[in-house]
């Protein structure tokens, strides 16, 4: 079993890894390569927020009685900015605007970055020491990915 901050980390660099194909598809592959690497991109972000928001941080919130103005609270919130960005990214895709898409993606990454640093530097850490050992069973339920 990884800890929580190695795990969902290494899901974090998995999705970047999965907006970097699509950056380089977007130069000159087909349309439909493109659109099949950002709905992968797409899908594997979703699945991390959901995860974090359906699973882990309710476990958090539990084991720390942080409920209220906390950091699952400030990791919903830029979750949310980002999905808005991601919505934006796939109107953009559907459109068939690559640079507009390209454009988004830069927001995203940026916010993404600033998001990462902070689950991984301290919320992360933060639900090692208090999920301990349950942290196994919620890694259990992180749905299969790609």
């Amino acid at each position: 079993m990884t800890t929580a901050t190695q795990f969902l980390t290494d899901d974090h660099r998995d999705c970047d890894a999965l907006w970097a194909e699509v950056e380089r598809a977007a130069d000159d592959a087909p349309a439909a390569e493109l659109r099949a690497g950002f709905e992968r991109f797409s899908a594997a972000m979703a699945r991390h927020f959901d995860f974090e928001e359906a699973v882990l941080f309710p476990a958090f919130e539990a084991a720390t009685g942080m409920t209220q103005g906390g950091p699952t609270f400030v990791m919903r919130s830029e979750h949310q900015q980002m999905r808005r960005v991601l919505d934006g990214m796939a109107a953009a895709m559907a459109a068939g605007e690559r640079q507009a898409l390209l454009d988004a993606g830069d927001t995203l990454l940026m916010l993404v970055q600033q998001h990462n640093v902070k689950e991984e530097h301290m919320l992360y850490p933060a639900c090692d020491a208090h999920l301990g050992q349950g942290w196994g069973a919620l890694q259990g339920r992180f749905p299969a990915t790609r």
